[in-house]
């Protein structure tokens, strides 16, 4: 055991975790979280009734290193009994939609309908390989997700495949997000190979490899083998955290909610964490905070680091859950998408009963804004705005024109970051300026190296090990 006392800043799942990896390998961990609950944005509702809401994420995805350690994760924490999967052969893991010109329209999924011109795409989308095949690489730069989609496979794959995508997985605008933050292999094998098709075929043996530790979970085993796409827990995601929360406590962990982070000083070798009520000492920090948090809180103890983590944007999304009665949608899909082209004042909806039915009901999650909240909604939306477009969308997209039986609506403010173009070197130099000014604070969470769950836990994990 390394005698040390860490302070993790940040009760989301990602703290939750640091404090997990850290439970027994170091003398004190502290857990402070400014709100009064824990979890962050995972946030599930339980009605009376057993009938399940989740507001934030819904499902992890099994594949890659990321989604394995979060299995192992849960596997540990004693979940594996609780864990309910969808393979890849589910019509909610196969069926992906968009509206375009105010119809669904299913996108293709397979290799015979990859050679299949489908609307609303003019030709064939294998034919776009002809067009990777011919454009010239731009060397040595980070560029838009739109313009390198553009340049490489053509403008229909940006338009209704990439930038749609972008809207629901990151709330953001594709032309604005960067190749190298979130398709960083598209982006080397291009710079490499000069094609991005041929260099995923010639350099198949770079790939990401299986990390052989994770290998032996018998829920990474499991995945592996009956070919998870996605997954989730009874009850819904909330109970991660809530399980989480109850080990840590039991092993030792200090969690204290209600408590506000004003500041972190140095002082010597060692960090004081300035609270309301407090300030403690402590010999490393781990921030989980959403950068825009932690830039305001370090602000007085290095400038350039602070202006650095403000340079992260963040976007507001409005969430609405609606239930109806019977089953009214009609083609089982995750859900469907809407293209920036379109005027939909919606990013997409999800059909949350094609994936975890919940009986002889209709569940519907509505997700809208983030890059276009303010100049859809304003600043300050009423509740009943959001919920007038949410079920105005459905009645007019799905033609589901009954009241719906019970809804909850939530503004979720400045919950996803923007991975824009140049921010790889921004949190590049950000760790780098930590580093030479011999700063003990570690930057964890989905603010720098992935913005979804399991990258957020693996994020924790890395910044545990790297104390230990």
């Amino acid at each position: 055991m390394t005698v040390m006392t860490v302070a993790v800043l940040g009760g989301g799942v990602s703290g939750l975790a640091a404090a997990r990896y850290l439970c027994g390998r170091v003398g004190r961990v502290v857990v402070l979280e400014g709100s009064e609950r824990l979890g962050g944005w995972i946030d599930t509702t339980t009605h009376s009734d057993g009938v399940v809401f989740e507001h934030g994420p819904r499902t992890l995805r099994a594949a890659g290193n990321a989604g394995g350690n979060t299995l192992a994760l849960a596997e540990s924490l004693g979940l594996t009994d609780r864990v309910v999967s969808v393979p890849y052969s589910h019509p909610s893991a196969k069926n992906r939609m968009i509206v375009v010109g105010g119809k669904l329209h299913k996108l293709p999924n397979s290799l015979k309908t990859a050679f299949t011109k489908t609307s609303p795409f003019s030709r064939p989308l294998a034919l776009s390989a002809l067009t990777d095949l011919k454009a010239k690489p731009v060397l040595n730069t980070d560029e838009s997700l739109f313009s390198f989609v553009r340049r490489r496979f053509g403008l229909e794959v940006a338009k209704y495949a990439i930038d749609p995508l972008a809207r629901g997985v990151f709330a953001g605008n594709a032309r604005d997000l960067s190749v190298t933050s979130l398709a960083k292999r598209l982006h080397v094998v291009e710079q490499k190979h000069g094609s991005v098709l041929k260099g995923l075929l010639k350099d198949r043996k770079n790939a990401e490899k299986p990390n052989l530790d994770l290998a032996k979970s018998e829920l990474v085993q499991r995945a592996r083998k009956e070919r998870w796409s996605v997954w989730s827990l009874e009850g819904g995601l909330e109970n991660l955290v809530r399980t989480l929360e109850q080990r840590n406590r039991e092993d030792g962990v200090e969690i204290r909610t209600n408590t506000k982070v004003n500041g972190v000083i140095q002082s010597g070798g060692r960090l004081v964490v300035q609270t309301d009520s407090e300030e403690l000492e402590v010999d490393h920090v781990i921030s989980c905070l959403p950068a825009n948090c932690l830039s305001s809180v370090i602000s007085q103890t290095n400038l350039d680091v602070s202006r650095l983590l403000a340079n992260i944007p963040f976007v507001t999304v409005g969430v609405v859950n609606l239930e109806y009665a019977g089953h009214l949608v009609d083609e089982p899909a995750f859900g469907y998408l809407v293209p920036s082209s379109e005027p939909n004042r919606v990013l997409g909806v999800i059909f949350d009963t094609c994936t975890f039915p919940q009986g002889n009901r209709t569940i519907l999650t509505i997700m809208m804004g983030g890059y276009w909240f303010k100049s859809w909604f304003g600043d300050s939306p009423s509740e009943q705005t959001i919920l007038d477009t949410a079920v105005n969308e459905v009645r007019q997209t799905l033609g589901i024109n009954q009241e719906p039986d019970r809804f909850i609506v939530k503004i979720l403010r400045d919950c996803i970051p923007q991975y824009v173009v140049g921010h790889s070197e921004n949190v590049t130099n950000a760790r780098r300026l930590l580093k030479d000014l011999r700063l003990p604070l570690s930057l964890a969470g989905n603010s720098y190296d992935g913005a979804g769950i399991n990258d957020a836990i693996i994020s924790a994990k890395k910044a545990a090990q790297e104390l230990l």
